[in-house]
């Protein structure tokens, strides 16, 4: 569904237009590409009027994956990019049905991921990462406090916390409104956090690790530099190798006492694809350019930068 010839500029489908990607990515973004944003928020019209902005169902809506097929069918889009978690699966399943490409991992990775506790064992017994993990109805408090509870699946931070007694351990499961067998126990892991973009291609060929620092994260990650890191990029390595996502990733992990612990990885952009952008590994370029390039290179070298986020006051009429 490309349009013929180099000279044409391709067209995006972006969903998760309200998030914090936005709106350096589309800026970037729309000095080669011709952009469609979409969002289930009526508001985000409003951020970004400028925009060509769609207002869809949410994912869970049985309608969603008609009007995604219809806006890619209608405006000849070249590339649909999922930035939501839940949509993953189903922007697979609609790009089957009008040949679009989806810049997005192997539905096989993105499932392994999606499900945090499969996810974590996936990872021990390939002799990756290793972070005892059990659902809270099987826990037999052997981890001891300080713990860390997160739920089995969903996104973002949304109900991870760090435990420190038995009091707020019960109070968790009231407070945040989860059964005991949606939630997953670990013991808690200080030291250094990072956020890892791994860039590769659908034929599964590696292209780049950006390994980030993370300084402060509120949900999502409000300070963060660039940073070479040989250990992470050699785990991110066997990562590609062993589970052949075909596809960019997160990898968010710690690092302490030399060890590095994978806590999570997110099978889509980062929340922090904008810093890979200013340390010049722009993934979603790369991701187009060698779509199915069994020579993509690697890309070993990029700028150290700074990224800092701050709230901005939009006013409309």
């Amino acid at each position: 569904m490309d349009n013929v010839g180099d000279d044409m500029r391709k067209k995006l489908l972006i969903s998760g237009a309200g998030g914090s990607l936005f709106p350096y990515l589309t800026d970037v973004l729309s000095e080669k590409y011709d952009l469609i944003l979409t969002d289930s928020n009526e508001l985000v019209k409003k951020l970004y009027p400028e925009r060509d902005t769609r207002i869809v169902p949410k994912v869970v809506d049985p309608s969603f994956a008609r009007v995604m097929t219809d806006i890619i069918k209608n405006d000849g889009v070249d590339y649909y990019i999922p930035l939501i978690d839940e949509e993953i699966l189903i922007a697979h399943k609609v790009a089957a049905g009008c040949g679009v490409r989806v810049l997005a991992p192997a539905p096989e990775f993105v499932s392994l991921c999606l499900d945090k506790l499969e996810l974590m064992k996936a990872l021990a017994e390939c002799g990756i990462s290793v972070i005892p993990t059990e659902t809270a109805d099987r826990y037999d408090g052997s981890y001891g406090f300080p713990l860390f509870l997160k739920p089995k699946t969903g996104r973002g931070s949304r109900g991870a916390m760090k435990i420190c007694s038995q009091a707020a351990f019960d109070a968790y499961f009231v407070l945040e409104n989860y059964t005991k067998e949606e939630v997953l126990v670990q013991p808690y892991i200080g030291g250094q956090e990072y956020t890892v973009s791994v860039t590769a291609n659908s034929i599964n060929r590696l292209i780049s690790v950006v390994p980030k620092i993370v300084y402060l994260k509120q949900g999502i990650t409000k300070h963060a530099a660039g940073v070479h890191h040989d250990g992470i990029e050699s785990l991110c390595r066997k990562i590609v190798e062993i589970f052949a996502p075909c596809g960019s990733f997160n990898v968010q992990l710690k690092e302490d006492g030399g060890k590095l612990h994978i806590f999570e990885i997110n099978p889509r952009y980062s929340t922090t694809l904008v810093l890979s952008i200013a340390c010049g590994i722009n993934e979603i370029d790369l991701n187009i350019e060698h779509f199915e390039d069994i020579n993509a290179p690697y890309i070993a070298e990029f700028k150290s930068v700074g990224l800092i986020r701050r709230t901005e006051s939009v006013f409309y009429e």
